[in-house]
């Protein structure tokens, strides 16, 4: 009686009071269903936890991600990690695949065909529903937010129909700091039968608004791109002729068209050439003490002559570091030292070694110097050194993963720093500094040489080089490179042989183009330093930063170099091969 009496009661209600218990009672069901989803997924996250130690929980942006640790760590082998998993789990299950040529220096990108993208998820979700793999959009952020876990359970709908998806697993440093985000992870593009493709008329709209296709009895027959790639948007019959790519030793199917390097693909071997020295050295500062009273304080800028320029806080190491996780392919390293080695360094490690002056100075009599000036106008000289390099001072650092296309066209070409501020006119003086005073002997030489004015300066950034461009500018200015070998201290007197004089000579002889560089610069001395190393670290949107050590004060030092040791530590946190 009395359900019937409840029943006959909600009847009398009002139609609106009966929608909103209807609404309440609704609401209070999806409540539930969520609390229970989310108690499901908080146990698997527990489980994952658990059954790999590698793996643990770090928070970014506001959400919890889930990353494995490693040892070591560079961006190429975190990419071939990425297209590894997506490749073992194709494989087993038989799906032909065939990889693309990507326009990322990040990831990888695998091609599979529409039809299998279903059984594609399905043997992701069997190989990886208990592992820290991700999915997400192709399009998705560096670390997005409704990124999916494998773990948690199934792919969303509007997920699974994406064209093209990104999978991937976060790889972490010590302290979980993210070394690898998403953009290392493997997208899969999936390609279409051509005839299907043409009975979609939504679709053919939206791809034609990307870019114009093959003429439509092409397309029929061909297998059709989801989106833009760096060869072709289709691949007709004849096309699909199989090859192979090698991915960090690993052989993957490919197509032949796919297979060849690309007019701009830089296949020509890369160097870095540094010059260090170690300011706490006290033979070495004695020595430079010696001979400076010898030859009188020179006229130039205090800042040029401070002890900030030769005081080490261990940036090679870190530099070192830099280059090993984000630029694999630099061949070989030569560090150039007036006799000191690094205590930390592992001179055995291949790919690196160093080089005296006395290895390289063409009057090894001049010697000592303790000008940069100098040294750098012998650089070029290194034995065994590559056609094209890259110069760095040990204050620079490599902020996310580079390519040697950034610094270099397929042709060779150099593609410059060039930064807009200026070097002035007028003769060198002493209280500028010593880069505007070096550039405008530079300039005064390229003016009698080409008949044109330089006036701007270059970023505090790795500084690609040409070898034959810096022995013709040897061979043009015997007498002002010469002196500035000679030079044994900053002077009035120096020209700037790797900026203004290389970068200049090769853009007005066809060998170098204006590039394109993200860096920040900080002068760790100063108060605000310790915000825009804040702002590095916390956006890591800099290929490139430079920290240099200016003239910092005596008062201030300590902390100075606190702070900076503490940044570099925690962003480079991982020993490189060159270390002890």
């Amino acid at each position: 009686m009395q359900p019937r009496i409840r029943a006959l009661g909600a009847r009398l209600l009002p139609d609106g009071v009966r929608q909103a218990r209807a609404e309440r009672r609704e609401a209070a069901q999806a409540e539930e269903t969520e609390r229970k989803r989310r108690e499901r997924v908080e146990a698997r996250r527990r489980e994952l936890l658990a059954s790999d130690p590698a793996l643990r929980a770090v928070e970014a942006g506001g959400t919890v991600f889930y990353g494995r640790t490693v040892t070591s760590f560079n961006s190429a082998e975190a990419a071939a990690h990425n297209l590894g998993l997506v490749c073992d789990a194709l494989e087993s299950a038989d799906i032909p695949y065939f990889l693309v040529p990507g326009r990322s220096r990040t990831r990888h990108v695998v091609g599979v065909r529409h039809a299998d993208r279903k059984r594609l998820l399905s043997v992701l979700r069997r190989t990886y529903g208990g592992s820290a793999l991700y999915a997400m959009r192709a399009n998705a952020e560096t670390l997005p937010a409704d990124a999916v876990l494998y773990a948690d359970g199934s792919l969303p709908a509007a997920l699974k129909r994406q064209d093209t998806m990104r999978f991937g697993e976060l790889l972490l440093g010590p302290a979980g700091e993210v070394l690898a985000d998403f953009d290392h992870a493997c997208e899969v593009e999936f390609w279409r039968d051509g005839k299907r493709f043409l009975e979609d008329a939504k679709l053919v709209e939206r791809r034609g608004t990307l870019r114009s296709l093959a003429p439509a009895p092409v397309v029929a027959e061909s297998l059709v791109a989801p989106r833009y790639n760096a060869v072709t948007d289709t691949l007709p019959p004849e096309a699909l002729v199989p090859a192979t790519r090698t991915v960090a030793g690993r052989a993957h199917p490919t197509w032949e068209g796919f297979s060849h390097p690309l007019a701009d693909t830089v296949d020509f071997p890369v160097d870095v050439v540094y010059t260090w020295v170690d300011g706490a050295d006290p033979e070495l500062a004695a020595k430079r003490d010696a001979y400076r009273a010898r030859a009188g304080a020179p006229r130039i800028n205090a800042r040029e002559l401070g002890a900030s320029r030769y005081e080490s806080h261990d940036e090679l190491r870190y530099s070192l570091r830099s280059l090993e996780m984000y630029a694999p392919f630099v061949r070989t390293i030569h560090i150039v030292t007036d006799g000191q080695t690094p205590d930390w360094l592992d001179t055995s490690a291949p790919g690196i070694r160093i080089v005296d002056h006395k290895e390289i100075f063409a009057d090894p009599s001049v010697l000592p110097v303790f000008n940069s000036h100098a040294i750098e106008s012998q650089l070029h000289r290194v034995p065994g050194l590559s056609e094209r390099y890259l110069y760095l001072n040990d204050d620079f650092f490599v902020g996310r993963p580079v390519d040697a296309g950034y610094f270099f066209h397929g042709n060779g070409i150099a593609k410059l720093p060039t930064a807009p501020f200026q070097i002035g006119l007028g003769e060198p003086h002493p209280d500028e500094p010593a880069p505007n005073s070096s550039g405008k002997n530079a300039a005064r030489l390229l003016l009698r040489e080409h008949g044109r004015l330089v006036v701007n300066k270059f970023k505090h950034a790795p500084q690609p080089q040409i070898r034959a461009v810096l022995e013709e500018l040897e061979a043009l200015f015997p007498e002002e490179v010469a002196r500035t070998a000679a030079s044994r201290f900053r002077s009035l007197t120096d020209v700037s042989m790797t900026a203004t004089l290389h970068h200049h000579h090769a853009y007005l002889t066809g060998r170098a183009v204006p590039g394109r560089y993200t860096m920040r610069y900080a002068d760790i001395g100063r108060p605000e330093s310790a915000e825009v190393l804040a702002e590095i670290a916390g956006t890591r949107k800099y290929d490139f930063f430079c920290l240099n050590d200016v003239q910092t004060p005596e008062e201030e030092k300590e902390n100075a170099a606190a702070r900076l040791r503490g940044f570099l530590a925690a962003y480079f946190p991982l020993p490189s091969r060159f270390e002890r």
